[in-house]
């Protein structure tokens, strides 16, 4: 009698820990099937999770990747630097993130359309050359006089040496960005690309002009000036193309491997 019943427990006790892990296990799937995408989330709240993100360009021959990586880069900078001081005016608000979403893609729109409307052959082939080859027959020459005579007896460094030969209001004579030239480029940007209903109110466009000055001066500008991301740009693309036949419909926003692979790689960073 004693076995009997030793057996019925252990029987009961291993039901009721099946039962318990059957009950603490969670429902990947049903999890899986909830998941809501960050720009789902913050720019599009009230869009139902299995609907798709509306296009963000004009541009029949974007790709499909380009639109959803576009929205992920919106939704990552107003993350970064428009919650954290917004959720402490108030936590309950929804409209306020989509709002600036919708005046980032008019901007977006607006230079995709004159993107592709302007020739940007002198601009690669004979502009951006000239520039290149200007800037380092300048960096060899300011590296030449590093340490003589020439550079106030050798105390100047490098960066000092090279703004003489190239001076810029924007940068400083030790590298640094002038934050103020920026901001007032981007509020030129803005006059161009937004109708006046969206720029003619300040505090709108403030948030939106420092939105993408804290983007490029904190994200863009410090990643493109370094020569390692340079080079693994330049090394992507030079990889083998995978599809020939999408040679022909190369431009410079739609390429498949161009703009798509720069917002992946400035994307994700402090």
């Amino acid at each position: 009698m004693a076995a009997v019943a030793a057996h019925r427990s252990r029987q009961s006790l291993r039901s009721v820990k099946s039962g318990s892990s059957s009950i603490d296990k969670p429902n990947t799937t049903k999890l899986a099937s909830k998941y809501v995408s960050l720009p789902k989330r913050l720019l599009f709240p009230h869009l139902p999770p299995e609907a798709d993100l509306p296009p963000l360009l004009c541009s029949p021959a974007a790709e499909p990747s380009l639109n959803a990586e576009l929205y992920e880069f919106i939704a990552l900078a107003l993350r970064a630097y428009v919650n954290p001081w917004w959720t402490k005016i108030t936590r309950y608000d929804k409209e306020f993130l989509p709002a600036i979403s919708r005046i980032l893609a008019t901007v977006i729109r607006a230079l995709e359309t004159r993107l592709l409307t302007t020739d940007l052959s002198p601009l690669v082939f004979r502009d951006l050359p000239t520039l290149l080859s200007q800037h380092y027959a300048d960096f060899r020459n300011a590296k030449s006089k590093l340490h003589t005579s020439y550079a106030s007896g050798g105390a100047a460094p490098l960066s000092q040496l090279f703004h003489q030969l190239q001076p810029h209001m924007a940068v400083s004579p030790d590298g640094r960005i002038n934050d103020v030239y920026i901001r007032q480029a981007v509020d030129h940007l803005l006059k161009v690309t937004l109708p006046p209903e969206d720029y003619d109110p300040e505090v709108e466009r403030y948030v939106v002009r420092e939105v993408i000055l804290s983007v490029l001066l904190r994200s863009v500008i410090p990643r493109v000036m370094q020569p390692w991301f340079l080079h693994k740009l330049m090394l992507d693309h030079l990889a083998p193309v995978t599809n020939i036949s999408k040679l022909s419909e190369v431009r410079i926003v739609l390429t498949p491997t161009g703009l798509p692979h720069f917002v992946r790689s400035i994307m994700y960073v402090d």
